[in-house]
C-alpha cells in the first residue's frame, strides 16, 4: 500500500526534479498577514510572490498545513470534509504556465502514481480554449473525457468574472478520479458535472492570468502565475483503494482507538456502534486540528483563533458524550496524532506532552461547565416545551451556546428530548449578528487579497537593504513616500518591527527636511519608516542621512538578549516543556509568553530571576553568526514553534546558556544588560503564562520605587491606627456616593460603565468601593481611579455576566496602563494598575470605554 507519507514525498521529489524549490509548510497562523484567521490554502505563504514582490525563486512546491471551518457541520458525515488537512501544490511566479502545469500534473498521476489514464477525467473553464487544446492535442485526452464548466466551478475566485472580487484571478482546470459505474447514479451520461459521488476532484490547476477591473473587465496580467492544489488525504484515499478519507492510514488508527474506548466505556461491542462512525470521524478530524493549532501557538480561548480551537475541543467532547465516553479522553489521542504525523512534522512530538496537558485542562473545564449548566438547560427547555415558544427556544439555545460555549448539537439533542426543535433561522440570525459585532472589532477579514497598507507596500516591489547590525547611521536614497508620509529607503540601519522586537526610532535628514522616525516596520523585504516631519519635506529620489536613536536601540538590545536568557532560565527552573509562544521587546520593557500549566510560585520566580542575573554578572560574550538552518538545528539552536525560517539563519549564542535562531538586535556582552527584574507573572490563555520584566535603568528605578515605598510605610507605622481610622471614614463617605456614581454611568449596549476619579484615597479603599458598586449594579464595569502629584492608580471590577461575554478586567487594566506609562493586571473579574502619566488618564478611560462598548 502507498502510504500518505509516500505520496507527500513522491510529490515533492517530483517537482524538485522539475527545478522547483521545496518550501516547508508555513504555520497555521499566517505570518505577517493579519487579514487571515488561519492558513487555508497552499498559496497563502506565497502571497507576496504572487503579487510580484520578494521573488527569491520562481518555482516552488510544498505540502501545506491548512485549516478551514466553513463546512464544519459536514465534517465526519461526508467522506471528504475536514477542518485540518494538507494541501500539495506546485507554484510558478511568472515562469511557466498552462502547458507545463498540465503536462506535469498528468505525468505525476500516470507515471509516478501509476493511475490508469482511463480512470482520469478533466474539466476546463468554458472559455479557456487554450487549456482545452493542451489537454486534447498535447496530452491526448479524448474529448469525451474533457468537460467545459462555467465560472462557478472552473474559475478562481469562483464567479469572479461576474461577481468579483477585483484583482488577480483566472480560469482553472480540474482533474477527477473515476470510481467507475458501480458507484453513483449509474447513468450512462454520468460525468464530473454530476454530483452523485462517482467522480472525485483530486487536483485543481489555477491559471492566474487576469486582473479584474472595477468595471468587470478582465485585463491580462503582465506576469502569469500557476497555483495548484491537491488534497493529500483525498489522493491518499484513491491510492489506498478506499472511498472515504477517514479510512486512510493516518486516520484509521485514531478512529479505531476512539471506537475501542467507546465500546469499553459503554459496554457495547464496536460492531453495534456503526451508527456512531460519523461522530468518531469528526473527533479524529478535530483532534488533528487542535493538536496542530496548539503546536503552532494557538491556545484555546474566547477570542478569534483561540475560540476556534476551544470550539473544536467542545464539539469533540459533545460527540464523545454521545458515544459513551464521559470523562477526559481527547488528550489521550495527542501522542497517536504526533506518531502518525511524525515523518512530516517531527516537531509536534517534542511538545506532545504540553499539548496533551492543555487539552486535558480544557476538557476538565468544559465538563465542569456541562455539570453546572445542563440542569439549567433542562429546566429552561422544559418550561419552553409547555409554552411552545419557538423564538424563545432559539434565543435560549443561543444564550447557552454563546455564553457557556455549549455545542449546538448537544443543545439540539436536549431540545429533541423535550419534544422541541430549535428554529435554525432564528438561531443563525442571532449568530450572524454576534459575528458581525465580533468582526467589527477584529482585524481578521479572511479575504485572500485585501487592499491593506501591507499590500500597497508589497505592490511597490521595493527592497530595503538592512545595514543595522553593523551601523546605526547610513546614507540612503528615498525610493518612495507613501500617502501617510511613510518613507521607504534603498538601505537603512533601522530595524523594522518583526520577530517580537519593536522597530527602531531616530531621524531621517535631507537637504530639504527632517523627519522624526517613531517606528519602523518590516513588510516582506521592505522596511517602512513611520513618523512625522519636524521641518520641511522629504521627496522621492532624495539623498538622506538616516540615524538610529542609539540610546533607545541599546535598551531594546538589552531587553531582547534578556528575553533569551529568560527562556533558558525558565527551562532550567521549570523543565524542558517550556517553549516560547510569543514575545515583545521594546525600549521600556520585555514581555515573554511561554508554555506552562500553572502559576509560578514565589520560589520559582526568585530562582529564574537569580539565574538571569547570574548570567548577566558573568559577562558572557554574545555571538551572532549566520548559518545554514540544518547546521544551526543540529547544534541545538532553539526555534519558535510555527515560525518559518529561510535556508540561511542568524544564530544568537550566549556561551553555553542559550542558542536561538533570531534576527533581532542584541548586546555584545551580557554585562550590558546590567540588571534584570521580573515585574509580573500571569496567565494569558490555557497553558500559557506571561512574564513581564525590566532591565538596565528601568529595573533600577523600579527597585528604588519599591524601596522608597517600604521606607514610607515604615515611617507611617506610628500613625497606622490614625490613618486607618481616617481611611475608613473616607471610605464610608464615598459609599454614600454609590447611587450618584451609578446615576452618572455611561451606557454600553445593555450594560453600564461607571468611571469615577475618587481623589485622595488608598488603593485598598478603591477595591472595597468597587466591590460595593459591583454588588449593587448588575451587568456593569466599574473603573475607579485616584491621582497623586505624579502618578495615578486605578481598579477595575467586572460583573460575572460580562466576564462570560469576554470582557476582562485584566486586559482592560493592561491596556489602560500602557496609555499612562505604567503596568496593570489581575483577574478577569478584578484588576488594578497605575502609571506616572496622570495627565493621560482621560485618554486611557476613553479607550477602555470604546473597548467595552465594542464587546457588549
Amino acid at each position: 500500500m502507498m502510504t500518505t507519507d509516500d505520496i507527500r514525498r513522491l510529490f515533492l521529489e517530483f517537482f524538485k526534479s522539475k527545478n522547483h524549490k521545496i518550501v516547508a509548510s508555513d504555520s497555521l497562523v499566517p505570518k505577517d498577514d493579519p487579514t487571515l484567521l488561519f492558513t487555508g490554502a497552499g498559496m497563502n505563504q506565497f502571497k507576496e510572490m504572487f503579487l510580484g514582490h520578494s521573488l527569491t525563486y520562481v518555482r516552488a512546491t510544498s505540502s501545506q498545513k491548512c485549516l478551514r471551518t466553513g463546512d464544519l457541520n459536514n465534517v465526519g458525515k461526508t467522506s471528504g470534509h475536514h477542518t485540518f488537512f494538507e494541501m500539495l501544490g506546485n507554484f510558478s511566479f511568472g515562469d511557466y504556465f498552462k502547458a507545463e502545469a498540465i503536462a506535469w500534473a498528468w505525468e505525476f498521476f500516470t507515471a509516478v502514481l501509476k493511475i490508469p489514464e482511463n480512470m482520469l477525467w478533466v474539466s476546463v473553464y468554458k472559455d479557456d480554449k487554450e487549456a482545452y487544446n493542451i489537454w486534447k492535442d498535447s496530452i491526448k485526452v479524448i474529448p469525451g473525457r474533457i468537460i467545459a464548466l462555467g465560472e462557478k466551478d472552473n474559475f478562481w475566485p469562483s464567479e469572479a468574472p461576474s461577481k468579483g472580487p477585483n484583482g488577480p484571478c483566472g480560469p482553472c482546470s480540474e482533474i477527477f478520479y473515476d470510481y467507475g459505474p458501480a458507484v453513483g447514479c449509474g447513468k450512462a451520461v454520468c460525468s464530473p458535472a454530476c454530483d452523485c459521488g462517482r467522480f472525485v476532484e483530486v487536483w485543481n490547476l489555477v491559471f492566474t492570468q487576469f486582473d479584474r477591473q472595477p468595471d468587470g473587465s478582465l485585463k491580462a496580467l503582465p506576469n502569469k502565475n500557476i497555483d495548484t492544489g491537491m488534497g493529500l488525504e483525498r489522493i491518499a484515499s484513491v491510492m489506498q483503494g478506499v472511498k472515504s478519507n477517514f479510512e486512510i492510514d493516518i486516520f484509521k488508527p485514531l478512529i479505531e482507538t476512539i471506537e475501542a474506548e467507546s465500546a469499553r466505556s459503554s459496554g457495547q461491542a464496536s460492531g453495534d456502534r456503526r451508527a456512531m462512525r460519523s461522530k468518531a470521524n469528526a473527533i479524529a478530524d478535530h483532534i488533528r486540528a487542535v493538536v496542530f493549532c496548539i503546536a503552532d501557538g494557538v491556545m484555546p480561548s474566547n477570542e478569534e483563533r483561540g475560540y476556534v480551537v476551544r470550539k473544536l475541543i467542545r464539539r469533540s467532547m459533545s460527540h464523545l458524550q454521545d458515544i459513551g465516553i464521559k470523562g477526559p479522553f481527547l488528550y489521550k489521542l495527542v501522542a497517536l496524532v504526533a506518531d502518525l504525523m511524525h515523518d512530516a512534522y517531527p516537531e509536534v512530538k517534542t511538545v506532545r506532552d504540553d499539548i496533551a496537558q492543555v487539552i486535558k485542562k480544557e476538557e476538565e473545564a468544559f465538563l465542569y461547565v456541562i455539570s453546572n449548566q445542563l440542569p439549567k438547560v433542562e429546566e429552561v427547555f422544559e418550561k419552553i416545551s409547555k409554552s411552545k415558544d419557538a423564538p424563545g427556544l432559539a434565543k435560549a439555545a443561543f444564550s447557552f451556546y454563546d455564553t457557556y460555549g455549549m455545542p449546538y448539537e448537544m443543545l439540539e439533542e436536549i431540545a429533541e428530548k423535550h419534544g422541541l426543535k430549535i428554529d435554525n433561522s432564528i438561531f443563525h440570525k442571532l449568530l450572524d449578528k454576534q459575528r458581525e459585532l465580533s468582526r467589527a472589532g477584529s482585524k481578521l477579514k479572511g479575504e485572500i487579497f485585501t487592499e491593506t497598507f501591507t499590500n500597497k507596500v508589497a505592490s511597490l516591489k521595493l527592497v530595503t537593504n538592512f545595514v543595522g547590525y553593523e551601523n546605526t547611521s547610513a546614507e540612503a536614497k528615498v525610493l518612495a513616500v507613501m500617502e501617510g508620509g511613510e518613507v521607504i529607503l534603498d538601505r537603512t540601519p533601522f530595524y523594522g518591527e518583526s520577530g517580537g522586537q519593536a522597530g527602531d526610532r531616530g531621524r531621517i535628514e535631507s537637504s530639504s527636511g527632517i523627519m522624526e522616525v517613531e517606528d519602523a516596520k518590516k513588510i516582506g523585504r521592505t522596511i517602512v519608516h513611520i513618523g512625522r516631519m519636524l521641518k520641511g519635506t522629504i521627496g522621492l529620489g532624495e539623498k538622506v542621512l538616516v540615524t538610529v536613536d542609539e540610546a533607545v536601540r541599546r535598551k531594546v538590545m538589552a531587553n531582547h538578549t534578556a528575553a533569551h536568557l529568560l527562556q533558558a532560565a525558565l527551562r532550567k527552573a521549570l523543565g524542558d516543556h517550556v517553549h516560547q509562544t510569543g514575545s515583545l521587546v521594546d525600549s521600556s520593557h520585555l514581555r515573554f509568553d511561554f508554555t506552562h500549566m500553572k502559576k509560578m510560585d514565589e520560589r520559582e520566580l526568585v530562582r529564574v530571576e537569580e539565574l538571569v542575573n547570574e548570567n548577566i554578572k558573568s559577562s558572557i560574550h554574545v555571538k551572532k553568526d549566520i548559518k545554514d538552518i540544518d547546521e544551526a538545528r543540529n547544534e541545538g539552536a532553539m526555534a519558535l514553534f510555527g515560525e518559518k525560517y529561510d535556508r540561511t539563519v542568524r544564530v544568537i549564542t550566549v556561551g553555553d546558556v542559550s542558542k536561538e535562531l533570531c534576527g533581532g538586535t542584541h548586546v555584545d556582552n551580557t554585562k550590558d544588560i546590567e540588571i534584570f527584574k521580573i515585574t509580573s507573572e500571569s496567565s494569558i490563555a490555557s497553558g500559557v503564562r506571561r512574564i513581564e520584566a525590566l532591565t538596565q535603568s528601568a529595573a533600577l528605578r523600579y527597585l528604588e520605587d519599591r524601596e522608597r515605598a517600604m521606607r514610607d510605610k515604615m515611617k507611617l507605622g506610628a500613625k497606622k491606627e490614625e490613618l486607618k481610622r481616617m481611611a475608613l471614614k473616607r471610605l464610608e463617605d464615598e459609599k454614600g456616593n454609590i447611587s450618584l456614581f451609578i446615576g452618572r454611568a455611561r451606557a454600553a449596549g445593555g450594560s453600564k460603565v461607571i468611571m469615577e476619579d475618587i481623589g485622595d484615597i488608598s488603593i485598598e479603599a478603591l477595591r472595597i468601593l468597587a466591590d460595593n458598586i459591583r454588588a449593587k449594579e448588575p451587568s456593569s464595569v466599574i473603573i475607579l481611579s485616584t491621582k497623586g502629584e505624579d502618578k495615578v492608580s486605578f481598579v477595575i471590577a467586572v460583573t460575572d455576566d460580562l466576564v462570560k461575554r469576554g470582557i476582562s478586567a485584566s486586559v482592560l487594566a493592561k491596556d489602560m496602563a500602557k496609555s499612562i506609562e505604567g503596568s496593570g493586571g489581575g483577574k478577569d473579574s478584578f484588576a488594578q494598575g497605575g502609571g506616572k502619566m496622570a495627565g493621560k488618564l482621560d485618554q486611557a478611560l476613553n479607550k477602555a470605554f470604546d473597548a467595552i462598548k465594542a464587546s457588549v
